[in-house]
């Protein structure tokens, strides 16, 4: 729990220097877009990770394997399947990411305001 807190403080960290980085004027609109992006991009890569933990192209590589079995060297039980190489975990990922746009909707919220 404590590293999912400070991850979400580093978040924020960077969209603040990205705020201050760029030409933008210094506001609450400009902390929206930063916010979504990156929250945005962090629930991307934590579903695509969550999709290749779960197996999903499992199925493909094998039936690749087979179809092109005539010019591969290697042996079927010599590669390992995606989801077997593949140790990251997806959970942390989207939870940063899904917090950074739970944010992002409050200000959102307020901005509208």
């Amino acid at each position: 729990m404590k590293k999912l807190v400070i991850s979400v403080i580093v978040v924020q960290v960077l969209i603040l220097l990205t705020m201050l980085i760029r030409s933008e004027p210094f506001s609450l609109l400009s902390y929206i877009n930063n916010s979504f992006i990156f929250g945005g991009v962090l629930v991307f890569i934590g579903l695509w990770v969550f999709v290749i933990r779960t197996g999903v192209f499992d199925i493909f590589t094998l039936s690749m394997r087979k179809f092109f079995k005539v010019r591969s060297t290697l042996e079927d039980d010599e590669m390992r399947a995606p989801s077997e190489i593949f140790s990251l975990s997806a959970t942390p990922l989207l939870i940063i990411g899904g917090v950074t746009l739970l944010f992002m909707a409050i200000s959102l919220l307020i901005y509208e305001l």
